[in-house]
């Protein structure tokens, strides 16, 4: 038994300034907590312990995106034993859902909260728009798109940095829990260069894997040994 699970915590509530979150403490909307729901009891589906009921769209986090979808890689998904979640509020309730729908069809894990999965902290942009991130440091929202991989806001962090704990993380939980089947629960720039890493793309590519709110990702293995790439 083997395997890495991936999942995004649930929707937050409307953010129609499109503000920046980053580490900031923001807690489920009541939508968001049903869509965690869902892809739990999916999740059991489709390992085999349950059936996932009706197609149902998740709440998309803009209305012009589609809804989460799951990709499961590999062949048969296997049932995790454990969840490692980030330490924020958002992820710890969703873990905590998890948990619940899993109980309700007879299979209880332990959770694992964990400050290496925590979103990544953009530091001084954080509750900002871009409008106001430009004219308290004009240029530096360009300067980000342009080296996503190395660029760290005032008091933030990169990606390249946010990749080598997250990495360092999971090695560290399957080593602990070896041959056992984990499920992460973390964020979306967490999990992109979870991807990024086992898909051994570059991180200038990480805004391009998609991360909807709720999704989730079945791995069959994992690259040991292998260092991130930052290019």
């Amino acid at each position: 038994m083997d395997g890495l699970w991936l999942l995004r915590h649930g929707a937050l509530p409307p953010n129609p300034q499109r503000r920046f979150v980053g580490a900031r403490e923001i807690a489920l909307s009541d939508a968001g907590r049903e869509q965690v729901r869902r892809a739990a009891r999916a999740l059991l589906a489709e390992c085999g312990v349950a059936q996932a009921g009706p197609v149902m769209r998740p709440v998309p986090e803009r209305a012009d995106m589609p809804g989460p979808v799951t990709a499961v890689a590999g062949g048969p998904a296997t049932l995790p034993r454990r969840i490692v979640c980030s330490d924020l509020g958002r992820c710890r309730e969703s873990a905590a859902l998890v948990r619940e729908v899993f109980r309700g069809y007879g299979h209880d894990v332990d959770i694992f909260p964990d400050a290496a999965l925590r979103e990544i902290s953009l530091g001084g942009w954080e509750g900002l728009t871009v409008a106001e991130v430009e004219a308290r440091w004009p240029g530096s929202h360009a300067a980000r798109g342009a080296a996503m991989a190395d660029f760290t806001p005032p008091g933030g962090e990169s990606f390249a940095g946010v990749q080598a704990r997250a990495v360092a993380c999971v090695e560290r939980w399957r080593s602990r829990f070896s041959g056992e089947c984990l499920l992460l629960v973390s964020h979306a720039g967490v999990l992109r260069t979870l991807l990024c890493h086992w898909l051994a793309l570059p991180l200038r590519e990480v805004m391009r894997v998609p991360q909807h709110y709720a999704c989730r990702m079945w791995l069959p293995s994992w690259p040991e040994g292998r260092s991130p790439l930052q290019a």
